[in-house]
């Protein structure tokens, strides 16, 4: 009776080591992205951590791999460091995990697995976009978190049971999300050979129209210089007349004179 009760594990003591193994795994998936973008923007310090922790006013005793000092590093230099690699919706996931890391710290977490795998939901979606291949690693720890094994009452064929319904709704999980992945892609190449096919209509009109728009400024060109030749014959013909006229008066005038 006492060795069961011995071996009967301390549920907040469980998801206290379950959140600081996702934090860990967070914090190693991180670390380099980080690193590199946060040494880009301080390329002229001597140390980008330090100036960071001095603008957040905080120590530096642990760097760039504690998670809490990556999530903190996040927040504050959102804008004009990490804006343009992660989605706006994300921002306010930054807040809610470190607050989580807060209460992690100080053993309050609260008794509620709902909130514990909204944390790790959050740590999945940030860390998904730098690091999908250590996404994961995190799962394993929110089904461990949905079906803890509270007691050791259970044979080992109930436990592999349990361990085994928790990988099939996650296969199921993520072939449900697969399919949606699968039927959005198919929407979108539709709606983009539409697009090329619309693209391609307009294009083909716009050639036709330019080659009309080009033959009646050949045609107009034509007509141009076919009436500047027939004013260039009439004004000759006017000239000769006016000259005709002129000779038959001087005539008359001398014939007058005799």
């Amino acid at each position: 009776m006492a060795g069961d009760h011995a071996r009967t594990p301390d549920l907040a003591t469980s998801r206290h080591a379950q959140l600081a193994e996702a934090f860990e795994i967070f914090a190693r998936g991180m670390g380099p992205f980080i690193d590199e973008r946060m040494a880009t923007y301080f390329a002229d310090e001597m140390s980008w951590t330090e100036t960071a922790a001095n603008r957040m006013g905080r120590p530096t005793e642990h760097g760039a791999t504690d998670p809490l000092f990556q999530l903190l590093v996040l927040r504050r230099f959102w804008g004009p460091v990490f804006a343009d690699h992660f989605g706006d919706d994300l921002r306010g996931l930054i807040g809610q995990v470190i607050e989580a890391r807060n209460l992690w710290a100080h053993f309050s977490l609260p008794d509620d697995t709902a909130y514990l795998d909204r944390i790790l939901l959050s740590l999945e979606r940030v860390l998904a976009p730098v690091a999908p291949e250590d996404v994961s690693n995190l799962r394993p720890i929110r089904t461990r978190l949905k079906n803890p094994i509270v007691g050791d009452d259970r044979s080992d064929d109930d436990v592999e049971r349990v361990d085994t319904s928790g990988l099939q709704a996650q296969l199921i999980e993520s072939e449900t999300a697969f399919e949606d992945l699968q039927t959005q892609y198919a929407d979108v190449s539709d709606e983009l050979k539409a697009s090329r096919r619309a693209a391609a209509d307009k294009q083909l009109r716009i050639a036709t129209i330019e080659k009309q728009l080009s033959e009646v400024h050949g045609r107009s060109e034509v007509l141009e210089t076919y009436l500047n030749a027939e004013r260039s014959s009439r004004n000759r013909l006017e000239w000769l007349f006016v000259g005709f006229i002129t000779v038959m008066l001087v005539l008359m005038v001398i014939i007058s004179l005799n």
